[in-house]
């Protein structure tokens, strides 16, 4: 049963890497995000529309700040937002990703300019709270790794006293998925990974990687299920353990420069290569998933990007 699980997962993020590289769809990021410092996380802010919404709701949000224990604020917005609430019903919107210092953090201010509200045609302004909102979160961001938060709005409970906006949010932080439809997607601009629940069509986990991830595999040797990324601006391969979704191992690549394409071939019960593509010194890697060493190198054409491995030889049998 996890041998047909573990190939159905792999089934699913294979074609969506495919399906990313022929038609450019990848998570949505505003900008590039610099690579973190050496005592430095990242931490990825999420909206969570509604699943509906009685109430159309329109705000202005200037500025996300995120303080920590000690009071020192920081933003994380990426860029000023309008967001209304028949807009997003259903949606997921990424409101910003920014590299922190490693520690705690308490709250989340929000800073928003103007607020209406629509009715039978008509738009009417709302007033603003005067000390601003505040939500308190009790996260702790750790060096190299990514903290998730998500946003989740109830417009219906967002104004009180007919003309108060008072935005309803509820927090909550990133939750371990199991599930076996789950789909990995790297974000070449924002040095990580996004999990996407294929059933929910959300992003249920960012993970942090190395510099320029570009491409993804999965192997699933000894029926344990890995994700390698090709980090290109790190000459480096990531390795994601699914179960809990973090990196595991990162494997330097040594024979080549400006990692792009990988794809890992199953040899046997026991043994898998993982072959990549160096575009800037036109070669490629071989690794072996048993010691995570890289082997050897093949001289191939200029600048490879993509890569591609027959399945194994039981796997066509079993498809006639």
């Amino acid at each position: 049963m996890n041998n047909k699980k573990n190939k159905l997962l792999l089934f699913f993020i294979l074609n969506f890497y495919f399906l990313t590289v022929l038609f450019g769809c990848t998570t949505a990021i505003v900008e590039h995000i610099e690579p973190p410092g050496l005592n430095e996380g990242q931490v990825s802010l999420f909206l969570n529309g509604p699943e509906k919404s009685s109430l159309d709701i329109s705000f202005d949000l200037s500025a996300v700040t995120i303080v920590t224990k000690d009071g020192t604020p920081r933003n994380v917005l990426a860029s000023p937002l309008r967001i209304n609430s028949y807009a997003v019903t259903g949606r997921q919107v990424l409101l910003g990703e920014r590299s922190l210092p490693e520690g705690a953090y308490t709250k989340l201010f929000l800073t928003v300019k103007e607020a209406s509200i629509r009715k039978n045609g008509r738009m009417a302004h709302l007033a603003l709270p005067p000390d601003g909102i505040e939500i308190a979160i009790d996260i702790k961001v750790r060096k190299r790794q990514n903290t998730v938060l998500f946003l989740s709005w109830n417009p219906d409970q967002s104004v009180s006293d007919k003309y108060l906006f008072n935005p309803a949010f509820a927090v909550k932080g990133q939750i371990p998925e199991l599930s076996t439809l789950l789909i990995y997607v790297t974000n070449e601009g924002s040095n990580n990974v996004s999990v996407i629940n294929r059933e929910l069509g959300e992003v249920v986990a960012t993970i942090m990687v190395g510099d320029r991830p570009r491409g993804i595999a999965a192997g699933s040797r000894r029926e344990q299920l890995r994700i390698y990324v090709a980090n290109s601006g790190a000459d480096s391969i990531s390795v994601i353990d699914p179960t809990v979704n973090k990196v595991e191992n990162v494997i330097p690549i040594r024979f080549g420069k400006e990692p792009e394409g990988i794809a890992v071939a199953r040899l046997s019960y026991d043994k898998e290569l993982i072959f990549v593509t160096n575009y800037s010194s036109n070669t490629v890697s071989v690794v072996d998933t048993m010691t995570f060493q890289e082997t050897e190198k093949v001289d191939v054409g200029l600048g490879p990007v993509a890569v591609v491995v027959d399945p194994p030889t039981e796997d066509l049998a079993g498809t006639r």
